[in-house]
């Protein structure tokens, strides 16, 4: 169990990083003032564009890993992360409501959401297809018919 909790906030950590990251990058780029919540306050659309799609990758690989880091108990690492990850980005939505439009808070939550199902369908997908997937043997060739 502390596995799995350690897994959920480690997740959360790198999700956070990478976000932060990814804003002082493109800060430092623009040669603009580093704003680690707002998604419109950037020029242009490209930015708050770019910014979403980046909130979508960064949960995925934090979920990710919290996936991986906890192999027997991916349900709890999995709820605990989720837990985390729907306050994390409910904080940014309530944050910004009187400062912006609530377009990008919100889509930033839905690919946060859908970059972390993706996650789960790829560490608890795959072993699924493997052990229901069916190979002829020699006894199925002697069962059916040959015309």
């Amino acid at each position: 169990m502390k596995h799995a909790i350690s897994a959920g906030f480690i997740g959360i950590a790198i999700t956070i990083a990478l976000d932060s990251l990814a804003r002082v990058a493109i800060s430092i780029y623009l040669q603009f003032d580093i704003l680690m919540i707002a998604y419109s306050s950037y020029p242009g659309i490209v930015w708050p564009f770019i910014l979403t799609l980046i909130t979508g990758v960064t949960s995925f690989l934090g979920g990710a890993f919290s996936l991986t880091y906890e192999r027997a108990k991916k349900k709890t690492s999995l709820t605990i992360f989720l837990v985390l990850l729907i306050i994390l980005r409910y904080g940014q939505i309530h944050l910004l409501i009187d400062s912006e439009q609530l377009l990008y808070p919100i889509v930033a939550m839905i690919l946060s959401l859908l970059g972390l199902f993706l996650a789960w369908k790829l560490a608890v997908g795959r072993k699924k297809e493997k052990a229901t997937h069916h190979f002829p043997s020699d006894e199925d060739a002697e069962e059916s018919p040959e015309s």
